[in-house]
């Protein structure tokens, strides 16, 4: 069997075909795999927006949720009962809003929350390298010889995302991400992983 040469476009582990020839050429020359920054973010945005909807969907299906036109939580809020002051405490703001739900349902949708993250962040990216969001938008997370990541590196790569998350202006992982080679955000650099253009999972990641 001969492998496809560095221009040919590989069908395989990137989302089109079976097992990728993983001693297959990499990118052709000069281009960089790993250049898919925007395709993270807006994978990423996906992500997120699908964990906010299951912990709020959870949430209102199992907790009893009301509102009431207040300026602040009362002191007497029932022990099983979550208290949000959803007024923006600025003086002209009419809106003076408080939203009760059960504590108990807050807990359960954090939980399906978690759990969601960790299914889609770790089980199905350690498997194949995506997403929901990264097979949306094209993007891979794969070890240097091209391979999927497996659970546990995808574990640390989550586990990263607490640091990286921290804000500088910008997200710290996304600074890191810009400006270091291979585009690697600390989460990669701790398990070892790159994040490739969809085309080029499988292949050896070279770097120009």
């Amino acid at each position: 069997m001969t492998s496809p040469s560095a221009n040919e476009p590989y069908a395989g582990y990137g989302g089109y075909g079976g097992p990728a020839p993983y001693d297959a050429p990499g990118a052709p020359p000069g281009v960089d795999p790993t250049k898919a920054l925007w395709r993270r973010i807006f994978a990423y945005a996906i992500d997120g927006l699908i964990a906010t909807f299951v912990v709020l969907a959870v949430a209102a299906a199992l907790g009893n949720v009301d509102t009431m036109d207040a300026r602040r939580c009362p002191d007497d809020v029932d022990g099983d009962r979550l208290c949000i002051d959803l007024t923006s405490g600025t003086a002209d703001d009419d809106d003076e809003q408080i939203l009760l739900i059960d504590t108990d349902a807050v807990l359960i949708a954090a939980g399906a929350g978690l759990a969601w993250v960790l299914v889609n962040s770790v089980l199905l990216q350690g498997a194949t390298g995506a997403t929901v969001g990264k097979f949306i938008t094209g993007a891979r997370v794969v070890r240097p010889d091209g391979r999927p990541p497996g659970a546990w590196k995808a574990l640390g790569r989550t586990l990263m995302l607490v640091i990286d998350t921290i804000s500088l202006i910008l997200p710290l992982g996304l600074w890191v991400a810009m400006f270091s080679r291979g585009h690697q955000r600390l989460g990669d650099m701790t398990a070892g992983t790159y994040v490739v253009k969809a085309r080029y999972a499988g292949r050896p990641v070279v770097l120009p």
